[in-house]
C-alpha cells in the first residue's frame, strides 16, 4: 500500500500542528542532547557508541514525505519524516505523521481518524456489550 491510498478518501479534516520538539518521546531526548550540543546514539546499522551531530548528520537517513513535503511554521520543502504511524480495522483509517524542516528546524505534526474509526479492542468491546443486552432482555421477557 503506497502513502497516496493513505492520503486518499479521507472523510475527516487532517489535524495539524507545529513544535519544537518530536513527539516521539526518543526523538525528543536525542532532539534536546543535538540543540545543546552533546553527543548522542550512532545509529547501529552505522557503528556503536556516541558522537556530537549537526540536525543534517541526525536526520540523513530520513526521507521526504513526499504527500507533506511542505513545512506547516516557514513553507520550506526541505524536510524530513521522523515518524510515521498508521492503523487500519475494517477498512477504516487512522494515521499520524510528523516532519521535520530542516530550514526552521520546527516539526509539523498532521493526524487524520476516520469518524467511525475503532480500534479492534473498542469494536470487540461494543460488540460484547450488545451481546449482553440482547441476552439480558431476552432473560427479562
Amino acid at each position: 500500500m503506497s502513502l497516496k491510498d493513505v492520503v486518499s478518501n479521507l472523510r475527516a479534516e487532517i489535524e495539524t500542528a507545529v513544535d519544537s520538539k518530536p513527539m516521539v518521546k526518543v526523538h525528543a531526548k536525542e532532539w534536546e542532547k543535538i540543540m545543546q550540543g552533546k553527543p548522542v546514539e550512532i545509529n547501529p546499522s552505522l557503528g556503536h557508541g556516541f558522537k556530537i551531530m549537526s540536525v543534517d548528520e541526525w536526520a540523513a537517513r530520513w526521507k521526504t514525505n513526499e504527500e507533506f513535503a511542505e513545512c506547516l511554521n516557514c513553507g520550506s520543502t526541505n524536510t524530513k519524516e521522523h515518524a510515521f504511524t498508521q492503523t487500519w480495522c475494517r477498512g477504516k483509517k487512522k494515521w499520524d505523521s510528523e516532519c521535520l524542516c530542516l530550514d526552521c528546524h520546527m516539526f509539523s505534526r498532521r493526524q487524520y481518524c476516520d469518524p467511525d474509526f475503532k480500534t479492534p479492542e473498542e469494536y470487540e468491546k461494543e460488540r460484547w456489550e450488545k451481546l449482553v443486552l440482547n441476552d439480558n432482555s431476552q432473560a427479562v421477557a
